[in-house]
């Protein structure tokens, strides 16, 4: 990092955060993300961050993958699957409403910690160039989530653009 440490994670959460919102914007890319993460368990954050990282031209190897996954773990499982969880029961729950969006909020704000510790997980390198398809195509290949190769082909057509 060439800036404070401090600032430049500011600026490339900022970054990253504004990139995965536009992505998921996408209709076509949410339900196929969407139904990835019911399927295979794929945290889309996760995902994103990779195909985003080779946007910026790192590719990233089993080591670090390793490392991204050991940060982001204990959240996952204590804090996001749980409000999803909860959130999903009161789907169908005219009463609960209010309370389900209140989830929602409290998800969101749990997603974005979620890019904090992504962002946190590996030393960042300045933005290298914009190789796109081949680094997303590596990066996203280090998830086990993704071992079918065509279904990692489909979540680098969905994210490689």
């Amino acid at each position: 990092m060439t800036r404070g440490n401090e600032a430049l994670g500011s600026d490339l959460l900022e970054d990253f955060w504004r990139w995965a919102v536009a992505q998921y914007e996408d209709v076509q890319v949410r339900e196929g993300l969407l139904e990835l993460q019911e399927s295979s368990g794929l945290i889309i954050l996760e995902a994103m961050f990779l195909a985003w990282l080779g946007h910026r031209g790192q590719a990233i190897g089993e080591e670090e993958q390793r490392r991204i996954r050991a940060a982001i773990t204990p959240w996952v499982e204590r804090v996001v699957l749980p409000l999803r969880r909860q959130r999903q029961v009161w789907t169908d729950m005219p009463s609960m409403i209010t309370n389900r969006r209140h989830l929602l909020g409290l998800e969101l704000e749990a997603e974005r910690m979620l890019a904090q510790l992504l962002i946190d997980a590996l030393p960042m390198e300045e933005q290298l160039n914009d190789l796109a398809t081949p680094a997303v195509d590596r990066n996203l290949s280090q998830l086990p989530e993704l071992n079918d190769v065509a279904t990692r082909r489909r979540v680098v057509d969905m994210l490689g653009r």
